[in-house]
């Protein structure tokens, strides 16, 4: 029987980030002059090199839990708001050069592997608002939800350099838990907070949108937009997802792992050998997608053994353990809103 050949993967090991990641982390280094930061400060500032260093999810991730040991959870907020637009290079040319901030941000999240995101950032356009939301592209409990507001708060600062009038959140919501830093989140952000969220996002009025940039120029997006995808191609990157991502996307979350594979047009065993060269741990996705999924439940109304038979729980006993060992909450506190 022939092999069979995975898809085009993002993986931890490629080596396709550049340092603007860690651009905010680099910022705190100098200012609080951290030892350890040597070597990066000194790969940022190699004399006459026109080729960018690019780093490995795996290699980034060494320096931001040092960082994060240094600051803790706030380390997301504090190095997103060190980060500048024109740093980016083409893309920030591309995105400047837009008719408006939905253009703009647009043109950012298609090219958004060219300022190195490390989590998915998505546009959602509501019925009153518009959420920017993080998503994660690889598995890591100890960082995933930090870069998330890392980079929320890049974007955050990329629409204000971006906008000629105010840009304005109306809210912040982070899955972490209020680590007694709450006004450093709302300094930056400046809105309304909520720690143990759903969700990673920030939202803000529809209208912000249609806030026109005063350099627009279509030629120059044109230009920009073809540089953009000629470096993702030389990247060997363009189009391609994370492991994770083709995970979430599936429609057999609350199935085994051999639904999953056969949805990827995987064998078995070449989707196990796929999650541990990830470090994704498949059950721990499956248990979280069912979780999320039982939340939406419990806000529709809907009978806890009804959602347990749904959700292929054996009873509602079994839900309700796992309910409390993913949230704190019972099913029952949850739903009478004890998590806002």
């Amino acid at each position: 029987m022939p092999s069979v050949v995975a898809p085009p993967l993002l993986s931890v090991n490629d080596a396709v980030f550049p340092l603007h990641p860690l651009s905010g982390v680099l910022s705190l280094a100098r200012e609080q002059q951290w030892q350890w930061s040597a070597p990066l400060l000194a790969l940022e500032s190699q004399p006459g090199s026109q080729a960018q260093p690019r780093l490995s999810y795996v290699q980034a991730r060494e320096a931001l839990l040092l960082a994060k040991h240094q600051l803790g959870n706030q380390l997301g907020v504090l190095s997103g708001a060190r980060k500048a637009l024109p740093q980016l290079s083409y893309l920030a040319a591309g995105m400047a050069a837009q008719v408006n901030l939905a253009d703009a941000l647009q043109f950012g999240l298609d090219f958004q592997l060219i300022a190195g995101a490390m989590v998915h950032l998505t546009l959602e356009q509501r019925s009153e608002d518009v959420a920017l939301v993080a998503c994660a592209l690889f598995e890591d409990a100890e960082l995933e939800d930090v870069l998330a507001i890392d980079h929320l708060a890049t974007a955050v600062n990329a629409a204000r350099q971006l906008c000629p009038r105010p840009f304005e959140l109306n809210s912040a919501e982070f899955r972490l838990s209020d680590d007694g830093n709450r006004s450093v989140y709302e300094a930056f952000f400046q809105c309304p907070v909520r720690f143990g969220a759903d969700s990673n996002q920030v939202t803000f009025d529809v209208h912000q949108l249609q806030q026109e940039l005063i350099r627009s120029d279509p030629l120059q997006v044109a230009l920009a937009r073809s540089a953009c995808e000629q470096e993702l191609q030389t990247l060997g990157v363009l189009g391609q997802q994370s492991l994770l991502q083709k995970l979430l996307a599936l429609p057999c979350a609350n199935h085994g792992i051999a639904q999953a594979a056969q949805a990827l047009q995987l064998s078995p065993r070449s989707l196990h050998r796929l999650l541990a060269r990830e470090g994704i741990s498949y059950s721990a996705q499956s248990d979280r997608q069912r979780i999320t999924r039982a939340k939406s439940l419990l806000q529709q109304g809907m009978d806890l053994e009804d959602i347990a038979a749904q959700l292929d729980y054996s009873d509602s006993r079994s839900l309700r353990r796992a309910f409390q060992r993913h949230t704190g909450l019972s099913p029952a506190a949850y739903r009478s809103g004890k998590h806002r």
